[in-house]
């Protein structure tokens, strides 16, 4: 769905697992590239969503492949180049499946380190393809990992640092390679121009509200200023999505600079 008044893309309010890359919005027609485990999942997800089938075929490339391949990746970056019109936004939303252990309490990740070594391997291909214009990465976080204190409702200490321990782990490790990436200075520039962190609460499948139902807050991600974090239960996969599309994607380019460099916690 193109943004209101603008040539932007398509709208991807759920799609878990892949990494999309957003081309200039000053493109008659702008699409978006995405790698993702499994295409036949995505377009029944997309179709599940009521997005037609000719609006995925304009506004929409599917690479399938693995996250974690620098050779998908690459390809994801390279396939859409023109010249004069290079990538401007990153997004990744990547994540592993819950599985059993002997202690129940501490369920762990199919792949205890997925959204780290995606975040590696796109910086690594970024730094190979060098000669293309900086893009702004977007990853989806997690509340429940911040440095600047407790940003979840204190009935859910136990869900969030027992049960979810060791996705929080590789997500707070996610965000520590940005903040590295950013700090690079001399010979070796940072590959992206910035980073935003998006730190949704506890993930619903419930429908999609709208952003005035959605409270945000921030941290900077160097640990300057003060942080003033939303506390909150739950928001939907949907509106983690729409915010994203709504403020990041759609936003002017003046207004998105608000959130560049920030860790942003969203929450109803």
């Amino acid at each position: 769905m193109p943004c209101p008044g603008t040539r932007r893309g398509l709208h991807l309010s759920s799609t878990y697992g892949s990494i999309h890359i957003q081309r200039s919005g000053r493109l008659p027609t702008n699409r978006t590239f995405t790698v993702v485990r499994s295409t036949a999942k995505l377009q029944k997800l997309l179709r599940e969503r009521g997005v037609s089938d000719n609006t995925v075929s304009t506004h929409l490339t599917i690479i399938e492949g693995n996250v974690k391949d620098p050779a998908a990746v690459t390809e994801t970056e390279t396939v859409q180049r023109e010249p004069g019109h290079p990538v401007d936004i990153i997004i990744s939303g990547v994540g592993g499946t819950p599985t059993f252990t002997p202690n129940p309490l501490r369920p762990g990740l199919d792949d205890p380190t997925i959204c780290q070594d995606a975040t590696a391997t796109l910086l690594s291909a970024l730094r190979l393809l060098s000669s293309l214009a900086r893009p702004l990465l977007v990853v989806i976080s997690s509340t429940g990992i911040s440095d600047a204190g407790r940003d979840f409702p204190l009935v859910m200490v136990p869900l969030y640092h027992w049960m979810l321990a060791v996705p929080h782990k590789d997500k707070k490790e996610m965000e520590r390679m940005l903040v590295r990436e950013m700090a690079h200075s001399g010979p070796e520039q940072p590959v992206i121009r910035g980073y935003i962190a998006v730190r949704p609460s506890l993930l619903t499948d419930g429908p999609r509200l709208s952003v005035e139902k959605i409270r945000v807050g921030t941290e900077d991600g160097n640990g300057a200023g003060a942080a003033a974090p939303a506390v909150g239960y739950t928001i939907s996969r949907a509106d983690v999505g729409g915010w994203i599309f709504d403020k990041v994607i759609c936003e002017r380019e003046g207004e998105r600079e608000q959130w560049v460099g920030k860790m942003v916690s969203i929450t109803y």
